[in-house]
Formats: structure tokens, C-alpha cells, sequence
């Protein structure tokens, strides 16, 4: 499972036939309110499966996240954490609080002000042992016939590109 931090822009899905309002080719298309309940459902029972798994090494699904950005991204400060996770800054410190007390990051001497975040070796060692831990769910979604899961990437790339707020004006950078 790949965690790639979207600060700058959501999965835009590609121009097809499904650029047609689906309520207009369905005419059972579910509403809104569906397709916020069978996100929930999922989101929940998908947190509770890594959780578990990741709770025999002493993690969080939340902590997992945080070293996964860590290592694509080296040496983040909090509040690129934050944005990266779409959380708020006070809960990523407590994050990595817990982390530094694992010894599974390291946070670094001020650095113009700012305090970057790194993996530690130990880390890095976790990290590799949490991805073999999380094949097991990765098996089981993988039995989801390909187009299936090929639907579901391009319909939730659809829904986060809705969802998502417009750009900032350049000025605020």
C-alpha cells in the first residue's frame, strides 16, 4: 500500500463516457447520501483490518501513515504532516510523539525556525515489517476482480476530485 501525500492536487480521473452525470445513464444510480454511507462503511471496516494487523508491532494504522510519508518525503516538518494526512497539526505531534518514543523517528535541531521529522534505522526496519504484516489484506483485496478495483480507483479518483477545495490564489504561497 502506497501513501503519497496529495498537498498539491487530487487523482484527476481520466475524460471518458463516465464524464456523463451517472444519474443520467442509471436510473437507479445511488444518491449522494448512499455513496457517503458505503465510503464510511468501508473506510471503517478497511481502519479496522490494518489496525489489527498493525497492533501486534505496537502501531497504529495513523502511526504507519506517518512513517510511510516519512520515508517518501524525508525530514517533513509537523504541519507538512498535517496537510499530507488531512489532519490538524496538535494530532500529528501527539503522532509523532508516540513515534519518537519508539524510537521510530528522530525530530530534528531547529532549522530556520522549523523542526523537519526523519526516520530512524529502527524505523525504517518497522516500516518494511508493517508492509509484510499488511499483504495479507492486500491478498484479499486482490482477489476483487481487477476491473472491479480498476472501477473503484477511477470512481473514488472522481469522488476526491469533487470533493476537493479549490487551488489557493498564488499569492497565499
Amino acid at each position: 500500500m502506497s501513501v503519497a501525500c496529495a498537498t498539491t492536487s487530487p487523482v484527476q480521473p481520466e475524460p471518458s463516457h463516465r464524464d456523463v452525470p451517472i444519474a443520467q445513464t442509471v436510473p437507479d444510480a445511488p444518491s449522494a447520501r448512499d455513496v457517503i454511507s458505503a465510503a464510511r462503511r468501508f473506510h471503517r471496516l478497511l481502519r479496522a483490518e490494518l489496525n489489527g494487523r498493525l497492533a501486534g508491532l505496537s502501531l497504529s494504522y495513523a502511526q504507519y501513515e506517518v512513517l510511510e510519508i516519512l520515508e517518501a518525503e524525508p525530514k517533513l516538518h509537523a504541519g507538512e504532516l498535517a496537510r499530507c494526512l488531512k489532519i490538524r497539526r496538535q494530532s500529528v505531534h501527539r503522532l509523532v510523539a508516540q513515534l519518537v518514543r519508539g524510537d521510530l523517528v528522530d525530530v530534528l535541531p531547529k532549522d530556520g525556525g522549523i523542526r523537519g521529522i526523519r526516520l530512524t534505522p529502527t524505523g525504517r526496519r518497522r516500516l518494511a515489517t508493517c508492509r509484510k504484516t499488511l499483504e495479507g489484506t492486500e491478498g484479499a483485496l486482490g482477489k476483487v476482480p481487477a476491473e472491479t478495483r480498476a472501477l473503484l480507483v477511477e470512481a473514488l479518483g472522481a469522488c476526491e476530485a469533487a470533493l476537493a477545495p479549490p487551488p489557493s490564489p498564488w499569492w497565499w504561497d
